[in-house]
C-alpha cells in the first residue's frame, strides 16, 4: 500500500451543504455523485449542516423518470444498464447539486446506471441506480 493513500474501499466525504439537503437524497459534489448518507449541524451562517456523502460505486433506491429532456418533456423508456444523467438546485457556496431530477437527459450531469426498468414518461420512485464511481463533467455529445 502507498503511504499517500488517502481512501481505501469506500469513499465518504463530509462537506458542507444547504439546509434543504436531507439524509438520503441524491447530490453532486462538483460532478461526482453522491447520496447523502449523515448529516451534522455546524454553526456557520452560510451553510448549517456538513454532510457525510457516500461516493462510491454503490447502488441507492433512488427515484428515476423515464424521460430524455425535461423542457419540453419527452418521454424514454430507461432499460437496466442505461447511463442515467442528473440535474439539479445548485448552491455556489457549498459547490452542491441537489433536489436532483435523475433521467435520460443527456447535457446533463452523468449520475450513474439504471439497474431496473422504468417505462416511458413513468416514475420509479425505488429504482436501483448504481452510482458513478468517477466525475466526468456534463455529457459530451
Amino acid at each position: 500500500m502507498a503511504t499517500n493513500q488517502a481512501i481505501r474501499g469506500r469513499w465518504h466525504i463530509n462537506v458542507p451543504v444547504p439546509a434543504a439537503v436531507t439524509i438520503g437524497m441524491p447530490v453532486l459534489v462538483g460532478v461526482l455523485s453522491g447520496v447523502v448518507i449523515a448529516l451534522q449541524p455546524i454553526p456557520t451562517p452560510t451553510s448549517p449542516t456538513t454532510a457525510t456523502i457516500d461516493l462510491g460505486d454503490d447502488c441507492y433506491f433512488l427515484t428515476v423518470i423515464g424521460q430524455s429532456s425535461q423542457s419540453p418533456v419527452s418521454g424514454l423508456a430507461i432499460n437496466p444498464g442505461d447511463e442515467l444523467f442528473a440535474s439539479g438546485t445548485f448552491d455556489a457556496t457549498t459547490n452542491v447539486t441537489y433536489s436532483l431530477t435523475i433521467d435520460k437527459t443527456r447535457g446533463n450531469c452523468p449520475f450513474g446506471n439504471a439497474l431496473d426498468s422504468v417505462a416511458s414518461g413513468a416514475t420509479n420512485t425505488a429504482c436501483r441506480v448504481r452510482l458513478k464511481g468517477n466525475g466526468s463533467g456534463p455529457y459530451a455529445a
